[in-house]
């Protein structure tokens, strides 16, 4: 199987990563983003304030809101807070750590294509940053990327808890960061990671009994933190945290339903399925018509596909089926919220490409031995092209 990375290019991305956070410190650079500009100054504003409003920080006139902001848990500013402690300027710190969850959520889902397809790779990390997806969520300072990057670490975790009890812990600690960082969206990681422990796509050997149980025991790890958070909170504001963001949260499932009929879920259906189909094009597109195939009984296709692609490509296509399914209902609906089902599929996807097209990972290859550290060069190049011409770049929409 070849490498994913070779022997020199970790460098070659630790180098490029820095580069473009000195070019971020640099420009003073700030997102047209509404929510990722919200996300930079409430992380800047606390990292330069007092512990207790880390924990309970208020709204302070952003969006013009006052009062305590509970939103969510405030797990996605702890990690910039950190980087400004360090040294790094604070309106910019929220950027940089965005721009790092992203670079090695690109590494993972390559990972996972090569796990899926060997010739899949290479090719992964070059055309991942190429979809759509990619050109609207280039640089962001909000909870997607945090939360991919948590439900593939569950991924990998729960594939290595069938030979060790030791990924345990990245099970756990890959659940309870989503619900620190999103809260109730913590839903999206576990259903993931459900449908990837019954369908074992990768085939990997082992009980199924040790994933589950390790799942079980995250969920337990991450009510416990919930319970913790919650006692802190109180000590901070003097009001608790879960029962108001709950309320928020799953208010609007049921703002939808009366007197609406069916319509809404079918809407909303639809704008997730067709956000799906546009975010991940083309790859996700292969997705689909080997499932169109499938059911319409025109299933060489499908079946000349290795047992690891079949199985990643059924928990591709599952997990976004479940996670419409899950999402559908309520009156609050978004392209973001579909975030991790469009990388999975993309990714899956170009490992379906690159298994029933050759021609594509022999191109890649052509190309890499001209020119050195590839996907490196072409992350570089995207990042600093959307620094400098953000402004001017066109957000890819579908409507």
């Amino acid at each position: 199987m070849m490498p994913l990375i070779g022997r020199r290019e970790p460098a070659a991305w630790i180098a490029a990563l820095l580069v473009v956070w000195a070019l971020i410190a640099a420009t003073g650079f700030a997102s047209r983003d509404p929510d990722s500009a919200f996300y930079a100054v409430m992380s800047a504003r606390l990292a330069n304030g007092p512990l207790s409003g880390i924990i309970a920080p208020e709204w302070g006139g952003l969006w013009n809101g006052t009062g305590l902001w509970q939103e969510h848990p405030i797990g996605i500013y702890l990690a910039p807070i950190g980087l400004v402690w360090a040294g790094y300027p604070a309106s910019q710190a929220a950027y940089a750590i965005g721009i790092a969850t992203a670079l090695a959520c690109l590494l993972l889902l390559a990972r996972l294509a090569r796990a899926a397809e060997p010739s899949a790779g290479r090719s992964a990390l070059v055309l991942l940053q190429l979809v759509p997806a990619a050109f609207v969520f280039r640089v962001r300072a909000n909870q997607e990327y945090p939360m991919l990057l948590c439900l593939l670490v569950v991924l990998l975790a729960l594939d290595g808890v069938r030979r060790s009890w030791a990924w345990g812990l990245a099970v756990a600690a890959g659940v309870v960061a989503a619900l620190l960082v999103k809260g109730v969206f913590v839903a999206i990681v576990l259903l993931g990671a459900g449908v990837w422990v019954l369908v074992n796509p990768l085939r990997v050997p082992g009980s199924m009994a040790r994933p589950i149980a390790a799942l079980a025991a995250a969920v337990l790890a991450s009510v416990a933190v919930a319970l913790v958070y919650d006692q802190l909170y109180l000590s901070a504001a003097g009001t608790t945290f879960w029962a108001g963001y709950w309320r928020r949260q799953l208010g609007p499932v049921a703002d939808a339903a009366p007197g609406a009929g069916a319509l809404p879920l079918v809407y909303h259906s639809f704008f997730y399925l067709a956000h799906l189909a546009w975010l991940s094009a083309p790859w996700g597109a292969a997705l689909v018509a080997l499932a169109i195939g499938w059911f319409t009984r025109a299933r060489d296709g499908w079946r000349a596909l290795p047992d690891a692609l079949r199985g990643a490509s059924v928990f591709a296509l599952a997990f976004a089926a479940v996670t419409i399914a899950m999402l559908s209902p309520s009156g609050r609906f978004a392209e973001r919220y579909l975030f991790s089902p469009i990388f999975v599929t993309a990714a899956i996807g170009i490992a379906v490409a690159c298994r029933t097209w050759p021609a594509i990972p022999v191109a890649i290859a052509q190309i890499e031995r001209r020119i050195p550290f590839l996907p490196v060069l072409v992350w570089l190049v995207l990042i600093v092209g959307r620094l400098g011409l953000g402004p001017l770049l066109p957000r890819p929409r579908f409507w």
